[in-house]
């Protein structure tokens, strides 16, 4: 929401260097990161520092906001009147007429994809955004060509990111959660004191009892309320943490696959999941529960993404905690000296911050 995305940005101090530094890889995967060095600094909370159609938003040293592409150019000038509000999503992003102060969408290509002429408006989600219609109550549900799907006159406290149909919404009273569907209609009611996005087909809930569980896009409890913690279901399985404070792998009927024996336990993605042993080092495993990459000296992981994952030391402080990026057989590809803020592999690209204002774009090189 442009309430939200207006809060106070990151400013960074540094200006573009020149480009052209290589990492040696694993002889394994032959995977080699190329490095250009940008002005960049997240436009926090508008962003989350990712690539998202080839495009990574930042902000320079002088505050100046634009659009980085995979080779580090500013993918495209915007007019002066108009100011870009957040990342790409389903090739569009929203802008806002600093005149008028409306807000619509623009394309790829820097174009006006949907006129601004919103009062307020979400990311796109499943091929749809939120907006809300200038002088009035009226809400609205428009596609990516701007033709409005759905209208309703009910407010909700939402961010409308859709996922199988449904985004989570807060009651107006007590802070308790439900779900609403594309045409503004409450489908679930407000009865959760937590939740996740709908994830292959079930969404992570928790009960007044503080205990977590997971339901269908009906409302009903498919797996019980009955542990301390969870995960989203990725690849059929999900991290879940049991009463004596353990991790494991249930699938979507509840079945344990992969036992409580971890402690810390993240989602599977490209068949690899990280896992905590009792230091706090992390490795990862496959479905099988298998370890594939052993415990190390990191204690800070994120999700494999097209073959890398982002890995660290993280300090107590935060101030000398040191990021780099492995391999799917643990190889570092890079030196451990980015910011934990660095972003995972998207189209081939991520953006790796050293400190705010002095960034590289990771290109991968095979």
């Amino acid at each position: 929401m442009v309430k939200k995305i207006g809060l106070a940005l990151l400013i960074g101090c540094m200006t573009i260097l020149m480009s052209g530094i290589c990492f040696a890889a694993s002889s394994a995967t032959q995977i080699k990161l190329s490095q250009t060095p940008i002005n960049f600094s997240p436009v926090r909370p508008a962003s989350d520092g990712q690539f998202h159609d080839g495009l990574l938003f930042s902000e320079q040293s002088d505050g100046t906001l634009v659009y980085y592409n995979a080779k580090g150019q500013e993918a495209f000038t915007l007019p002066a009147w108009i100011k870009p509000l957040s990342d790409f999503s389903e090739q569009r992003a929203m802008v806002m007429n600093t005149k008028t102060k409306l807000v619509g969408y623009i394309n790829t290509k820097g174009a006006l994809a949907i006129p601004c002429k919103y009062a307020d408006g979400e990311r796109f989600s499943e091929k749809v955004a939120h907006v809300s219609i200038p002088d009035s109550t009226e809400q609205a549900i428009i596609d990516r060509s701007g033709k409005i799907v759905h209208t309703f006159n009910q407010t909700y406290d939402s961010d409308y990111a859709f996922s199988g149909g449904l985004a989570a919404a807060y009651a107006p009273k007590g802070g308790k959660l439900g779900f609403i569907n594309t045409s503004g209609e409450l489908v679930i009611p407000y009865q959760y004191t937590y939740a996740r996005r709908f994830s292959e087909g079930v969404a992570l809930v928790r009960n007044g009892k503080g205990k977590y569980g997971f339901i269908d896009a009906a409302g009903k409890t498919i797996i019980p309320f009955q542990f301390n913690a969870g995960s989203d279901f990725s690849g059929g399985l999900a991290a879940v943490e049991n009463a004596k404070g353990k991790w494991g792998y249930i699938n979507i009927n509840g079945k344990t696959v992969i036992p409580f024996k971890y402690y810390g336990a993240g989602n599977f993605s490209e068949g690899l999941a990280y896992v905590y042993n009792s230091k706090g080092k992390l490795g990862y495993i496959n479905k099988n529960g298998t370890q594939i990459i052993a415990y190390q000296q990191y204690n800070r992981a994120f999700d494999f993404k097209e073959g890398v994952a982002l890995v660290g030391i993280e300090s107590k402080s935060g101030a000398d905690s040191k990021f780099g990026y492995i391999d799917r057989q643990g190889k570092l590809l890079t030196k451990l000296e980015y910011r934990m803020e660095s972003s995972s592999f998207n189209g081939g690209s991520a953006a790796a911050l050293k400190t705010l204002g002095k960034g590289v774009i990771l290109t991968k090189v095979l």
